[in-house]
């Protein structure tokens, strides 16, 4: 009932603020009063779709009410403590009125015992301690976060906003990326649209969420302000971290520990974990390393500083987007090959396979090799990836023409282009199922390929020996 009072106050003083009115509509329908619940949340609009057909969690709608209450609250002191500055000032206008009246001598004996005047903070040996210097928090202009499913997405990076806003770390702006579906996977596709952006409005606790969308939002949206080279380097960046954490992920879960430094991950050939890092990789290594691909992962207590901070804030939630190992994904009855992440699709290629010859079931990447047969125009094409101890690989081919048919003595065949990105990719150890069925038709590969920049590369070759996998 405490809540309730608190939340009617706060929207009669703040009656566009949507949220307000939802969270008061929840009052209400816990208190079984629906008649008044469903008027709060006709007064909520789109805030109610969004979050009634989200899976929003029940803690952050807690901490956004008892923020609300918080400011309240905090209304209140502040009123009281006008009136005690207010109090104070008439009190200390009659204390010196009637001190105009005293001797001088009065002043002379107050200055004669007040303490020595002090030099650059230093008096009597005394020293007046430097306070520390704080430090503020990196403050992101543009965040981006990525989903599917209209409203449920606007519901979902709302949810994201809101608790950033909670400890002060919201960005100026945020901006929603619409993925599309097929079936269970959420497709990462090449330069993704924005369908929401958001911003904090001058009221607080008040978000305002923009569609793009012209159906949802019953409009005809203008210009998102969200540059494509901005979602391109922020996607590029995700699927860079992403690479980075699958391989601290696949060293720990190989060795029983985290490695100590990067250049245990990208060794030359055997231990290649990477095929090579990137600025981003290389920045982020440390602090993935203390906080490795766990979504419930609290950040540091004092946050992240200097670069780190900005990495990382460039997405919503200050974090990395992706939050499962990269993983393979092969499917023998459409003949595709997708690189995953939980059930978010990162790429979907065309394969070469051998039909009732390819194994099914679960292997790793035991090996990764440069040009298997010692040149890159061989059988095996310029990169093989085995799978676990078996004489099955993933690898390039000198048939192009076999891509799309069941030609192999049951190895798995890309094009050039495919493998050696896949190989960047996908770090040593990653899993690779293979069954039926489970991978959507569409072909999807970014027109600008991942690629490993750092010079001078490791040597990935493996001059002791010929493969002869079963191709």
């Amino acid at each position: 009932m405490k809540n309730l009072l608190y939340l009617k106050r706060y929207v009669k003083m703040h009656p566009d603020n949507r949220m307000g009115w939802y969270l008061l509509g929840k009052e209400y329908e816990s208190d079984g009063q629906m008649g008044k619940a469903n008027y709060c949340y006709n007064r909520a609009g789109d805030v109610y779709e969004a979050f009634e057909q989200s899976q929003i969690p029940a803690e952050v709608l807690k901490d956004y009410e008892a923020k609300v209450m918080e400011m309240g609250h905090a209304r209140e002191r502040k009123l009281h403590k006008r009136r005690m500055i207010w109090f104070g000032i008439v009190l200390l206008f009659l204390i010196m009125m009637r001190s105009i009246g005293l001797p001088a001598a009065d002043d002379q004996m107050a200055m004669e015992n007040a303490p020595a005047a002090t030099t650059n903070g230093v008096n009597s040996g005394t020293v007046t301690k430097q306070q520390p210097e704080i430090v503020p928090a990196y403050h992101a202009p543009l965040s981006f976060t990525a989903a599917s499913g209209g409203s449920a997405a606007a519901g979902s990076g709302l949810a994201l906003f809101i608790s950033q806003q909670l400890n002060g770390t919201e960005p100026d702006r945020a901006a929603i990326l619409g993925m599309e579906k097929s079936g269970k996977w959420e497709l990462w596709k090449h330069r993704l649209p924005v369908a929401y952006t958001m911003q904090a409005n001058d009221t607080p606790a008040e978000v305002q969420v923009q569609s793009y969308n012209a159906v949802a939002c019953r409009c005809k949206p203008g210009d998102t302000g969200v540059s494509s080279t901005d979602v391109a380097t922020w996607m590029q960046q995700q699927e860079q971290l992403a690479v980075m954490q699958t391989a601290l992920a696949n060293f720990k879960a190989a060795r029983g520990q985290l490695p100590q430094g990067l250049g245990e991950l990208d060794q030359s050939f055997p231990t290649n974990w990477l095929s090579g890092t990137t600025e981003p990789m290389d920045q982020s290594f440390q602090t993935l390393r203390s906080y490795p691909l766990d979504p419930a992962s609290a950040m540091p207590e004092n946050g992240f500083s200097g670069t780190m901070q900005k990495l990382f804030a460039s997405t919503l939630g200050n974090r990395p987007y992706f939050s499962e190992p990269l993983e393979i994904v092969v499917d023998k009855k459409k003949h595709r090959l997708g690189l995953v992440s939980g059930t978010k699709l990162l790429r979907n290629y065309p394969v070469g396979l051998g039909g009732t010859k390819t194994p099914e079931g679960v292997f790793h990447l035991s090996i990764k090799v440069m040009n298997p047969n010692g040149k890159s125009d061989g059988e095996f094409g310029s990169r093989g990836m085995q799978l676990s101890d078996t004489n099955y690989a993933i690898h390039g081919t000198n048939d192009p023409d076999s891509i799309g048919a069941d030609e192999s003595l049951g190895c798995v065949r890309m094009s050039k282009n495919d493998v050696e990105e896949l190989f960047d990719m996908a770090p040593l150890g990653t899993k690779v199922t293979i069954a039926s069925d489970v991978l959507p038709d569409d072909i999807q590969v970014p027109q600008k390929r991942y690629a490993s920049n750092k010079k001078p590369q490791q040597d990935q070759t493996d001059p002791s020996r010929m493969y002869h996998w079963l191709n």
